[in-house]
């Protein structure tokens, strides 16, 4: 009998290998043989940039320089600062400075005009980003074709808005979006725990059409005819009303793989698993349909894995060496399997990031032997966060606590500013 088992193990374990390639390979295909697309400057539509600040992320006046300083003709960005005392206001207010906006590492004045304010109406029925959103888009006129949304902790390149925008070229496509890819630098085991959850991610979100807030590009004339704007001041998180407007009206969601951007944190175990449950909660909440699914198919895979490692090592010490072999066997395909896949997409990031102009670390290092151990972690982490995901109510999300009941059921229930002006990642060697 426990033979039996081990054998369906295996062969459960292989199809699920399998299952995995097979879904990474169109990802893969999709980063590898992707082609740049930009159009001629009299093609490209007006733009308006919106980013929503609140606490000062470790890179924010070069991020925002570098959005100053975009190759694109015709552009304008719009900021919403938390509040006069936030952190980030200070730096918004140096950086776009008229003795700033000359930038020296690029030796050149910025190519666009950045009005920047703070968040006048903290709306309770949804984030505050959200919030900031809302505001931000009563601000733009009419004249603007396009609306952008930029994360904090974007570090675009020159090209990055023209990549982005181009893709909208084509009638039927509504957005366009990009992604991350965590590049460490220190390399905590919390760090690599999310950077591999976070391979997961890329592929489920492009094989979704799940689209990236933090480099997202929408018609503007979909922002009004899908009454975007009315949902997201019911919204917890920008992308996921954007995904649904799209399907509403029968536009596609373009992923550009070009823009796979480097975030290059460093965090500790514990905020991987809270900054993981924290995006689980918001697949569930935007994709309640497909949710069981995911969990079910989540839950029996890891399951799956889990316990044949349990039982091979159960096996071997009772010397029954023909079952332990069946369920060893197993979990090493769906080890390799795994482990193969995700090194085959970070080469494939690596290699378009470096294309972007930027940096990426050392692969061949200590890091690259903590891999193993942070998958094998990842698998209990992941576990962890989608259990907890399914079942939590109240998200803390940059100090601030809410209510998530549905995808148009939000509460904001604690709008003190921490003690700690962001919430930083913490770094656990």
């Amino acid at each position: 009998m426990l033979l039996l088992m081990a054998t369906i193990a295996f062969w459960a374990l292989f199809g699920f290998a399998a299952v995995n390639a097979l879904s990474t390979a169109f990802t893969l295909a999709a980063l590898i043989w992707h082609r740049s697309e930009e159009s001629d400057d009299g093609m490209l539509p007006k733009v308006a940039v919106l980013m929503c600040l609140r606490g000062a992320d470790p890179n924010l006046a070069g991020g925002l320089r570098r959005l100053m300083h975009q190759r694109y003709p015709n552009y304008e960005i719009f900021i919403a600062v938390d509040s006069e005392t936030d952190p980030a206001w200070d730096i918004v207010k140096q950086t776009i400075s008229p003795e700033s906006v000359l930038d020296a590492t690029i030796d050149q004045p910025a190519a666009c005009t950045v009005h920047a304010s703070t968040l006048r109406n903290r709306l309770t029925t949804c984030s505050l980003k959200c919030s900031s959103l809302v505001q931000l888009l009563d601000e733009i006129d009419d004249s603007f074709e396009v609306v952008v949304l930029a994360d904090s902790d974007l570090e675009s390149h020159s090209s990055w808005l023209r990549e982005l925008v181009a893709p909208l070229a084509d009638p039927t496509v509504g957005a366009t979006f990009g992604n991350r890819w965590f590049l460490p630098t220190i390399g905590s085991m919390g760090s690599l725990v999310r950077q591999v959850c976070n391979g997961i991610g890329v592929v489920t979100m492009h094989l979704g059409q799940i689209p990236w807030g933090g480099s997202l590009a929408i018609r503007a004339s979909v922002v009004n005819q899908s009454g975007l704007r009315q949902t997201l001041a019911r919204s917890i998180v920008d992308d996921g009303p954007v995904r649904v407007a799209m399907k509403k009206q029968g536009l596609k969601l373009r992923f550009v793989p070009s823009l796979m951007m480097a975030n290059r944190e460093d965090c500790d175990l514990r905020f991987a698993h809270s900054f993981l449950t924290r995006q689980l909660k918001w697949t569930k909440t935007y994709m309640a349909d497909w949710w069981p699914a995911m969990l079910m198919y989540t839950l029996g895979v890891l399951g799956t894995y889990i316990a044949a490692i349990v039982l091979s090592l159960a096996c071997l010490q009772q010397g029954l060496r023909s079952e332990a072999f069946w369920f060893a066997a197993g979990a090493a395909v769906y080890s390799v399997t795994v482990m193969t896949l995700w090194l085959l997409l970070d080469l494939a990031a690596r290699r378009i990031i470096r294309a972007q102009g930027e940096s990426t670390p050392n692969m061949l290092g200590p890091q690259l032997l903590k891999v193993p151990v942070a998958m094998l972690l990842s698998v209990f982490v992941h576990i962890s966060a989608m259990i907890r995901a399914t079942f939590l109510r109240s998200v803390v999300w940059r100090g601030v606590t809410y209510e998530v009941h549905g995808p148009s059921d939000v509460q904001l229930l604690d709008d003190r500013m921490p003690e700690v002006s962001l919430e930083t990642p913490n770094v656990s060697l």
